[in-house]
């Protein structure tokens, strides 16, 4: 008789996470699905941080997904980003999401995601800001520890469409708003986007 065989279940490895930093702070992101950006913060903070994307696709069109202007983006249609909720004091447990579509991510030119201080703290060395990053590929994690003072935004990353993924870029690179530059206008002008700015504020709590 046949020698009866044990049925035994293989499970797939789950991926490291791997911190970027400056001193290792490309990756690159392969295959399809959902790419996923995670914004968490100090609830002890109490402050109101905003998670957001500027968009370019290659057609020459261009978008802000942020919560200030309730512009939430979509995932399924253009401009293929999306961001889940606007947590306004860090009690959220799952923070801020931006979603990107990799199923388009050739018709991206470059992506930029950036967060900023709405109120509630002068800067971000005591919040606590962590990033991450997940598609089904890997990992990955961007702790935003070295603020200068009085630092109200950040370039957090910089995603390019390679050959046959997304670049992903650690950036951290700090920016302090001036009375006549908002936080977005000023990433905007240092990553070339180009976009026309209105004012606009939140309906209070």
């Amino acid at each position: 008789m046949p020698a009866e065989s044990e049925n035994r279940t293989v499970r797939e490895p789950i991926p490291r996470t791997v911190v970027l930093t400056r001193q290792t702070p490309r990756a690159e992101i392969a295959g399809r699905g959902v790419l996923q950006v995670n914004l968490n913060w100090s609830v002890a903070s109490e402050a109101d941080l905003d998670l957001g994307c500027l968009v370019l696709t290659r057609d020459g069109t261009g978008a802000a997904v942020q919560p200030l202007g309730a512009t939430f983006g979509d995932l399924d249609a253009w401009p293929y980003v999306s961001l889940d909720q606007d947590d306004r004091t860090g009690e959220t447990s799952d923070g801020e999401t931006l979603r990107i579509s990799l199923e388009h991510r050739r018709q991206f030119t470059k992506l930029l995601v950036y967060v900023y201080i709405y109120e509630g703290a002068a800067d971000f060395r005591t919040l606590g800001g962590v990033v991450t990053i997940s598609a089904p590929s890997g990992t990955w994690r961007i702790h935003l520890d070295d603020s200068p003072p009085g630092a109200t935004s950040c370039a957090i990353a910089l995603l390019a469409p390679g050959r046959n993924n997304l670049d992903l870029r650690r950036e951290v690179r700090w920016f302090t708003a001036q009375p006549w530059l908002s936080n977005q206008q000023l990433i905007d002008q240092a990553y070339g986007f180009g976009f026309e700015w209105v004012p606009a504020a939140k309906p209070p709590l």
